[in-house]
């Protein structure tokens, strides 16, 4: 069942209770350094149970009329404390719809010299849907990282013909803790790293690359984002708990500039772990498991690198204190879907306090990708490597695929074909149809 020994997330390092009595064991699990404790066992005498009595119940001394009422009040009771609970789903068997493994591409990083023993970290796919970018990273760190790690570019006509050549490769010296595609430039990536800095590359242009120091702390998510005005704006969020909006003053890399910064978490104590941004909101959940959406206020008038204060639009009930992902509706941006380290999902309006509906998944969710067609779609990927698309409306799960010996840590659809790429905890890549 559950164990109290204490557990090491990404960047915590939380200080273990020794106790009499105990040996010490050490697992790494889908991102989560554990340190499990086994007790010593105790003699326990057998209790003999009581069932017996209960078979010869005599029914006919039973008044069935007055337990039929006791009944009924438990229920209206019930019912009337129950009433403002959101509405919690049961989980329905998966219909399996396993696509045939001649179809699925796989590639292994292993077999590449500069991965190692290494994780894959992050994905994603340039604009064109014809590059995937992987990134690489450990998921547990006890102290200030330093590692080398790169970005490996692969095109996807070597794939599909059997190849695993790659075509571009950037190294750096710090874990790579999310990667991020330019929206309208098919050469521009982003990587943000375990050491708060964020780099810029252009892979056409012999993977010319620019370093910007924004945060302080390791980056969280990084992403770009095309406004209404048309603007192509570059948005970060770190554990130090800061949002940092910029843009670019040209075509090149180097005129990139912040425009301002929000501070949303609490700077040394609380910072942000999954964050997501449309054109007038941008969604954040903290490290403390607190939920809530904050107003974009980027105009032409502000000052270059000013600190804003983040306007709340709303704050959110949420059931755990640890969010595994946060994502705008592609189709509607004022509906948004949360997964929590408890296996369920909640759907959200972002003018409204509670969940619109609550969906459990019989297991641990590790990654979460909208459908960029159908706003009631989503795919989640779970920690024993099972691809799955649930139907928000009727609560449908439709199991995709099953990838034997896999925890899946990275996840992207492609923005102009009908496939997936997935990264697993053990180094392989698989790209295969979603549909």
């Amino acid at each position: 069942m559950f164990s109290d020994s204490p557990v090491n997330v990404v960047g915590f390092n939380h200080t273990e209770t020794h106790r009499k009595g105990k040996t010490e064991k050490s697992s790494q699990y889908n991102g989560l350094f554990t340190e499990d404790k086994s007790c010593d066992t105790v003699d326990v005498k057998t209790v003999e149970t009581q069932t017996d009595a209960f078979e010869n119940i005599d029914i006919g001394k039973i008044d069935l009329v007055a337990l039929n009422n006791c009944l009924e009040k438990g229920l209206r009771l019930l019912k009337t404390e129950c009433n403002g609970w959101p509405e919690m789903h049961s989980y329905e068997e998966k219909i399996q719809k396993d696509i045939n493994d001649d179809k699925t591409i796989k590639v292994s990083l292993r077999q590449h010299p500069s991965f190692g023993a290494k994780n894959i970290s992050a994905l994603g796919w340039n604009c064109s849907g014809d590059k995937l970018m992987v990134a690489t990273g450990e998921h547990c760190h006890t102290q200030w990282c330093n590692h080398l790690n790169s970005v490996f570019v692969y095109t996807i006509s070597d794939l599909e013909n059997n190849g695993s050549t790659v075509s571009n490769k950037l190294e750096v010296t710090s874990c790579i803790t999310c990667l991020a595609t330019h929206p309208t430039n098919e050469y521009l990536i982003t990587a943000g790293l375990y050491n708060g800095e964020l780099l810029i590359c252009n892979t056409n242009d012999n993977m010319s690359m620019v370093s910007l120091e924004w945060h302080s702390q390791p980056v969280s998510e990084s992403l770009w984002f095309v406004r209404s005005d048309l603007r192509v704006v570059l948005i970060t969020a770190g554990k130090d708990g800061y949002v940092c909006v910029g843009t670019m003053m040209s075509d090149k890399i180097k005129f990139i500039q912040r425009i301002c910064r929000y501070l949303v978490g609490i700077p040394g104590k609380v910072g942000i772990q999954c964050f997501d941004y449309s054109n007038r909101h941008f969604l954040v959940a903290l490290e403390n498991g607190k939920i809530s959406s904050h107003l974009c206020g980027t105009t032409r008038n502000i000052k270059e690198d000013q600190v804003l204060e983040a306007v709340t639009v709303k704050t959110y009930n949420g059931c755990s204190l640890m969010i595994e992902n946060i994502q705008f509706c592609h189709k509607n941006s004022t509906t948004f879907i949360i997964t929590q380290f408890d296996c369920t999902i909640l759907l959200y309006n972002v003018y409204q306090k509670d969940p619109q509906k609550i969906i459990f998944n019989q297991k641990l969710i590790t990654r979460l990708c909208w459908s960029l067609e159908n706003e009631f779609i989503v795919y989640i990927g779970e920690d024993n490597g099972e691809l799955t698309k649930i139907n928000l409306i009727n609560e449908k799960t439709d199991s995709i695929k099953k990838f034997k010996s896999c925890d899946i840590i990275a996840m992207k659809i492609n923005p102009k074909r009908k496939n997936i790429a997935i990264g697993s905890l053990q180094g392989e890549i698989y790209i295969c149809k979603y549909e």
